[in-house]
């Protein structure tokens, strides 16, 4: 489906009455197999519907020319842009129910912190291989008063922080900083040993039992 503009694939379990936004990972797209698994299993094992969309110069909505280095500063100069399509993705779902949890993974959660922040109608977020980057090529000052300042308005929902112990891209104090700017007693952070890229199906499971546990409407 297409919501003005941004492609959206939504996965649909028979009753569900809510609504569970997905983030895709830098690199990768609505379609690409992983994420399709990844949405297929969250929306089986929680019974929400589940929606991921391509974010900025991703799948659908790549540049004609594409590859090279991340630009200086394109996640924070993409924040804002992100947050609108997430909202709207929101809108046009409002038939099935309200949007109450977030999944985002690296890129996806980057994103994530300031989307669930503008979403007061989420009860659970989780953030998989997320904090404050300092590689992986990105090059931009600027996200991590973002993702503090977005961090410290989540006190509307239940947060999970899943990262792994050698990832590269996200340290392991840009992790703490960042969950120690969540306001909050019922919130979770967890590291799991390997790289960035690693997500073991424990995790994913942890994952949803926490959704399950924190949802009143499913």
């Amino acid at each position: 489906m297409d919501v003005s503009g941004v492609p959206v694939k939504l996965y649909r379990p028979s009753g569900a009455t809510a609504v569970m936004l997905l983030g895709h990972g830098g690199g990768h797209s609505k379609d690409s197999p992983r994420f399709e698994r990844l949405a297929r299993r969250y929306a089986d094992e929680t019974g929400l519907a589940v929606a991921c969309i391509d974010a900025v110069d991703h799948g659908e909505r790549q540049p004609a020319v594409t590859g090279g280095a991340i630009p200086p500063g394109w996640h924070s100069q993409t924040v804002d842009r992100m947050v609108e399509d997430w909202q709207s993705t929101e809108t046009a779902l409002e038939a099935i129910g309200p949007t109450i949890a977030y999944v985002g993974f690296s890129m996806g959660a980057i994103f994530g912190f300031p989307t669930v922040a503008a979403m007061e109608s989420i009860q659970a977020a989780v953030f998989i291989a997320g904090g404050i980057p300092s590689g992986g090529g990105i090059d931009d000052a600027g996200l991590r008063p973002l993702i503090l300042d977005a961090a410290a308005l989540l006190d509307h929902c239940h947060v999970l922080m899943l990262n792994k112990t050698g990832d590269v891209i996200f340290p392991v104090d840009g992790v703490h900083a960042t969950f120690g700017a969540v306001p909050g007693t019922t919130n979770e952070l967890l590291f799991w040993e390997g790289d960035h890229d690693d997500w073991p199906p424990d995790l994913i499971a942890y994952s949803i039992a926490f959704l399950r546990q924190h949802l009143s409407t499913r």
